[in-house]
């Protein structure tokens, strides 16, 4: 993928300092940030759903059929997909 980000006179040195301070050329360096970046988010993701599924199970009446924990995962899963969906800029 290619992009042009336009950064401040400053945050650009910035980050042509550290690039090189990693002895990486500064696009390298920048798609590893992007990378590191992309890849935290995704664990935050996987650890609010693990909170979340943890949170449903502790609220589960016992007696409850599988189905009925299926149908309450679904919903959830299905609420979460709604604010998910991105509006075009």
């Amino acid at each position: 993928m290619n992009l042009t980000i336009n950064l401040s006179d400053h945050n650009a040195a910035e980050l042509e300092a550290q690039a090189r301070a990693a002895r990486m050329p500064a696009d390298r360096y920048l798609a590893e940030i992007i990378a590191h970046a992309l890849e935290s988010q995704h664990r935050n993701k996987v650890r609010r759903l693990e909170e979340h599924l943890d949170t449903m199970a502790s609220h589960v009446v016992p007696g409850t059929t599988a189905e009925q924990m299926e149908a309450a995962l679904q919903d959830a899963l299905d609420h979460v997909r709604q604010r998910r969906t991105l509006q075009p800029s």
